[in-house]
């Protein structure tokens, strides 16, 4: 059977051929890859040309955005059947550690102790069949079967969503962005940044994207479609409020950081209201010493009781979580949910998606047959 894969050395995805897996041993599940959407994360591998390899072998199998129907289980498995449909968890503890149940066993872990499938030290979803254990899978329902690739971008924006309302209910109080939603906004076009802009509106806030494109292009209509704000780059996205600039009239509550480009990071920051939160949820690979007002960033920070967080990958309640927001919006915008799929491709075909973008693309899927 063939893959993709990255190899070190080489910037372009390649077709690798793998041995068939065996039917699985007692706890594990037998998957077979159905849909693979291509990811950032998979260019920015290929773009390093030094993937993080697993032991003994010479390439990493891509893949980690995946819709899997179970084809055959092991002994002991109880939950999972054949002609089950499941996405798979990205990071993995590794098995020295100790109750891997816990949540800082499962998504926050140091590097060095864990896998990532398609990414760090394991091998990834894009061959046809591939082996995993039931507590990494997750159900998917027949009603969001046809949007269900989205899940794990999806996953990590409820992940930095999670994290922000979990900090501000410690500090302000249960009823925080609650009882009056928070101003949202999401910086960027990309698709974590639609994936954010779905979880926003999985839960009725209001939110604003902020881009390059024009307004009149399909991505920037495509937030209309889902229900949010567009404002371009060469606008404040709180220019046509009444009191221009004060970010506690026209400012945001919380701000889904989603280009990883220094620049936007620290304009944005400018436009956090009080006790408000930036989530990181991009990154550049290389970071370069660049000049920044980063010294108004910390004092506004400071001044405003302002919160900064990290956040990478996703907990289980993150995926169930992405489940659910597909689901909603399979309820109240069908049509728009489904076009974040730009461009449905074959296995020989995805090689090129990994190395390439259309300019108003969203989210490739890979097919198979």
């Amino acid at each position: 059977m063939r893959a993709i894969a990255a190899q070190p050395g080489f910037d372009q995805a390649q077709l690798v051929d793998l041995p068939e897996p065996p039917q699985p041993a007692a706890g594990q599940v037998l998957c077979r890859s159905v849909e693979l959407g291509i990811c950032g994360t998979d260019r920015d591998i290929l773009a390093s040309r030094s993937p993080c390899l697993p032991a003994d072998e010479r390439f990493l199998v891509l893949g980690h955005e995946c819709l899997a129907r179970v084809e055959a289980v092991g002994p002991g498995v109880e939950n999972f059947a054949p002609g089950d449909w499941v996405v798979p968890a990205v990071r993995r503890p590794l098995p020295t550690l100790a109750d891997a149940s816990q949540r800082p066993r499962v998504d926050m872990l140091s590097w060095g102790d864990y896998t990532e499938r398609g990414i760090v030290s394991e091998h990834g979803f894009s061959a046809p069949w591939w082996l995993d254990r039931p507590e990494f899978l997750f159900p998917v329902a027949e009603a969001v079967r046809a949007t269900a690739v989205l899940t794990e971008p999806i996953a990590v924006a409820e992940k930095g969503i999670h994290e922000a309302v979990t900090l501000q209910q410690a500090r302000l109080g249960e009823h925080v962005w609650r009882d009056t939603p928070p101003r949202v906004l999401v910086t960027g076009m990309g698709p974590i940044a639609f994936a954010a802009v779905v979880a926003c509106r999985a839960r009725d806030w209001r939110v604003t994207a902020y881009g390059r494109d024009e307004p009149d292009t399909s991505r920037a209509e495509l937030v209309g479609a889902l229900g949010g704000d567009y404002v371009p780059a060469l606008q404040s996205p709180w220019a046509n409020v009444a009191v221009v600039g004060d970010p506690e009239t026209a400012g945001f509550d919380l701000v889904l950081e989603c280009t990883g480009n220094d620049r936007v990071m620290t304009w944005a920051a400018t436009g956090i209201a009080a006790r408000g939160v930036m989530v990181w949820l991009g990154s550049s690979r290389r970071s370069e010493a660049v000049p920044h007002d980063v010294a108004t960033m910390m004092r506004n920070g400071l001044l405003r009781n302002q919160l900064f967080i990290g956040c990478v990958n996703a907990a289980p309640r993150d995926f169930r979580a992405a489940l659910d927001d597909l689901a909603r919006l399979e309820h109240t915008c069908p049509e728009a949910i489904r076009r974040l799929v730009t461009d449905r491709v074959g296995h020989d075909e995805a090689p090129w998606h990994y190395a390439n973008r259309r300019p108003q693309g969203v989210k490739v899927v890979v097919e198979f047959v």
